[in-house]
């Protein structure tokens, strides 16, 4: 339960400092800081096992790519009007 009379700027500011050391060993680093406020930003992280396994689905997609023949049709009509498939 809150305390029914104001705390003074100095307990605050403990609090705040306390949760912030919390947020610190998460990630998190401060920008902005008064006695009793703090913004803090928590910077974006591209992973490596991320990167990884893009490059490994593009390697195996490229193989496939690759070892894939194209679809060849000869057509030929003859002279009777019918159409020959080879």
């Amino acid at each position: 339960m809150p305390p029914s009379t104001p705390l003074p700027t100095e307990g605050r500011s403990a609090i705040l400092e306390r949760q912030i050391a919390k947020y610190i060993k998460r990630g998190y680093r401060v920008t902005a800081r008064t006695p009793t406020t703090a913004q803090l930003v928590k910077p974006k992280r591209f992973g490596c096992g991320w990167l990884l396994l893009c490059c490994i689905s593009l390697g195996i997609a490229i193989i496939f790519y690759l070892r894939a023949s194209d679809d060849a049709v000869y057509l030929e009509v003859e002279p009777t009007g019918r159409v020959r498939k080879r």
